[in-house]
């Protein structure tokens, strides 16, 4: 009877001795932003086209003219924000100005896997848009 009882109290710490800890290392990753963005990495470039044109244009990713995918936890896909003015046409070079990935669209709010990029390899964006205000993301 003592043993049951004993066994009981045993799985209930260390049940919420597991949630508790669980519960820490959560807080620390939203709350550490080099812990988050470790774990979720995501870089941002906004953009302003103030007259539409058929040239394609570099994009600068928190103020950087590449993105390099160096982290295992990177998704390697681009969204364009639900709050921008249309769709965007984008491509995708590397470091010796070859492209990558050819053009493709992407309409607000939705996002395009580029599964086909190296880890540890520079790449550059470029984009042909509509006159508006765009954010892209890259995750």
């Amino acid at each position: 009877m003592a043993n049951v009882k004993l066994r009981k109290v045993g799985l209930i710490v260390i049940f919420t001795t597991f949630a508790l800890i669980l519960v820490c290392f959560y807080q620390v990753y939203q709350n550490v932003a080099t812990v988050h963005h470790y774990f979720s990495p995501k870089i941002t470039s906004v953009l302003a086209v103030e007259k539409e044109s058929d040239q394609w244009h570099s994009m600068k990713f928190n103020g950087q003219n590449s993105i390099q995918f160096d982290r295992v936890f990177w998704d390697k896909t681009v969204i364009n924000d639900a709050n921008s003015s249309g769709s965007v046409l984008m491509r995708v070079k590397d470091e010796q100005g070859d492209i990558v990935i050819d053009e493709f669209q992407v309409s607000p709010g939705n996002g395009r896997s580029l599964s086909g990029l190296h880890q540890n390899k520079q790449y550059y964006f470029e984009i042909k848009a509509p006159k508006g205000q765009f954010v892209i993301n890259a995750i």
